[in-house]
Formats: C-alpha cells, structure tokens, sequence
C-alpha cells in the first residue's frame, strides 16, 4: 500500500502535527502531486485549497481513496462527494459527521515532543501553566479566572501562559488579578525549556454561556415539560466542535497533572481521579486546582497515569498500526 499525504499549508500547526505524527509509516510520501497513479491512498488537510486538490485528484484518478484529515468546518460537506474516508481527532469531530456517512478514524495528533521525567514535591509558589489558544485564555473569564484569584488569596501561586503573542498579540482582557501572570511566546522547544518547570496543567476549552439561566428557560418546551423533567439544576454546556485533547497530552508527556473542562474530548481522555481532573464551574475548578496544590503525590500519581495512557492509546506508533488496520479492512477492499 501506498499513500501520499499533501497539503500547501505545510506552515499551520495542525498540518505539521499530522506530518509528524505520520512520519514513522514506511508507506507514506508527503507532498507529491504529480503520481496519484501510483498511490492508494491520498490525504488532504482541511484548507480550501487542499480540498480542492483533492477534489481534482479523485476526478482524474477514480481508484485512488482519499481521506480528509482533520474537517474543522461545516463547510467542508462541499467537499465530501470526493471523500472515501475521514481522519478526526476527537468524539465531537466524530458525532458532527456522522452524518457524512463516511469511514471515520480517529487520530489523536500533538506536537512530537519527548517525554519528561519530573518530581513533584511541596513548594512554593505552585505554577500553573497554559498552552495553546489565546482564545481560551477569553474563554475562561467565568470559570478559571475567578477560581485562580480566590486561590491566590490563600496560597502563592502564578500562571504561566504560553500562545503566540507575536501574531495575536499579549493578552490583556480579563486577566486574573493578584497573582502573577507569565506570557510566553509559543515555540516548541519553549515546551522543554519553560512549561516543563509548571506544577499543574490546565486546559479550557469550554466557551461561556451567557445569561445561561434566561437562555435554560428559552430552551424549554412547556409542551413537554412533564416529559423532559427539566430543572435548574440541568448543565448547559457549549464547547467547539473541533475540540480535541491534544492541549491535555502535552502535559502527560512533561509529567505534569492536569485539570482540563468538563468536555467530551477531555472525558475520553481523562479518567477523573486517576489520570487527571474535571471541572466545569468555578468551584469545580477552584477545587480540582486546591487539591493539586495542596498533594505532592497526586500531582505525581496523576501525570504518570497520564504518561501511561498517552503510551497505550496515542502513541503516535500505536495509532500508525491502527490506520493501516482500519485502511486494509475499511478502504482498499
């Protein structure tokens, strides 16, 4: 079996996680656009004109299966007729399109970087530590934000904040107050060389709800009231349809515990008391965070846990094996 993996956007972060992450198949070749004839398989990035590559590909080669990796976007269903299979990295991803009809796999991709080792021990201050997004930093005005200030009313601890500030510029709305806050420019080797020095990992993804409770009631059907047994209490819960727990795998391979939002993606990665913690609210996550700073050996238990389970399930060797296998018996037949 042959396959070719192509993108022109060969700069964006997730086409180089993907690139990496495929870089161990002997079968693949990346970028090669003038011998499809000679592939089986032919994978694109979600970006309009990769699409439209592959598009042109499967019109001029009919045998040749392609696969779309990564479809971030309602309006890649254009694209879908030249499709035989897609490659998603999270269960959102996977429940959003279903309604594709297509082979899915799932692939969970990250930056390849090498494990850490690390001690935790009582100390002082603690460090928090983001990566990713500066969006979720916004994100987290409700929940994560209050949470850190009432924390740091009681114990010494900072945040460290790693997202590209060079193109987003240095974030400055809400930033949580009485406490000091770090911003680090995202580079890769910044992995290492900054974030391994973080106590605790934490990672947002949740996108606020605003006046929640008038929208709860605005979602009710009195009709069915008597059916649905609505409440106050019921969780309204709103979150990306790219999400993925790629953010929360970063802080396994530095063994570094994590605290991530109470998200599908982050459910199916974390096990809440052995591998990590969940949390929605801002006592949720005041209370996932307490119980961090305040016990070593969680800290300790919890990012091994996660070591582990990165090694067992997305391990990038691990799930090369898995794509092959699902190609074999789902796509060439």
């Amino acid at each position: 079996m042959r396959i070719v993996c192509n993108s022109k956007n060969s700069e964006a972060a997730c086409a180089i996680f993907y690139r990496d992450a495929l870089s161990n198949l002997k079968e693949l070749t990346v970028c090669d656009y003038d011998h499809y004839n000679g592939y089986d398989i032919a994978l694109f990035m979600t970006y309009r004109n990769d699409l439209e590559d592959m598009k042109a590909a499967k019109l001029d080669y009919p045998h040749l299966k392609t696969g779309i990796i990564d479809a971030r976007a309602s309006w890649v269903e254009e694209f879908l007729p030249y499709a035989d299979f897609l490659i998603l990295d999270s269960i959102e991803m996977k429940d959003f399109w279903a309604s594709a009809r297509k082979p899915i796999f799932f692939y969970l991709e990250y930056p390849n970087i090498a494990n850490a080792k690390k001690k935790h021990e009582a100390k002082q201050p603690i460090i928090i530590g983001y990566h990713g997004n500066k969006v979720h930093l916004h994100t987290m005005y409700e929940t994560v934000t209050p949470a850190l200030e009432e924390l740091a009313q009681t114990y010494p601890v900072e945040l460290w904040v790693m997202y590209n500030i060079e193109k987003l510029g240095q974030w400055e709305w809400n930033v949580p107050k009485g406490l000091k806050v770090r911003h680090i420019q995202w580079r890769e080797e910044h992995f290492h060389q900054e974030l391994a020095h973080v106590d605790i990992g934490i990672s947002p993804n949740c996108v606020p709800i605003l006046n929640e409770k008038k929208l709860k009631k605005k979602a009710e059907s009195r009709k069915l009231r008597e059916h649905f047994v609505y409440s106050d209490d019921d969780y309204f819960l709103r979150f990306k349809m790219p999400s993925n727990a790629g953010r929360i795998t970063i802080w396994g391979k530095l063994g570094i515990p994590v605290v991530a939002d109470l998200t599908p993606a982050a459910c199916q990665c974390i096990q809440d008391g052995e591998n990590g913690l969940l949390a929605y609210s801002q006592e949720g996550w005041y209370r996932a965070l307490e119980t961090l700073i305040l016990r070593a050996d969680l800290r300790q238990r919890y990012a091994e846990n996660m070591k582990q389970t990165i090694a067992h399930k997305y391990d990038f060797t691990i799930q090369n094996q898995k794509f092959l296998e699902f190609l074999k018996s789902e796509i060439i037949t």
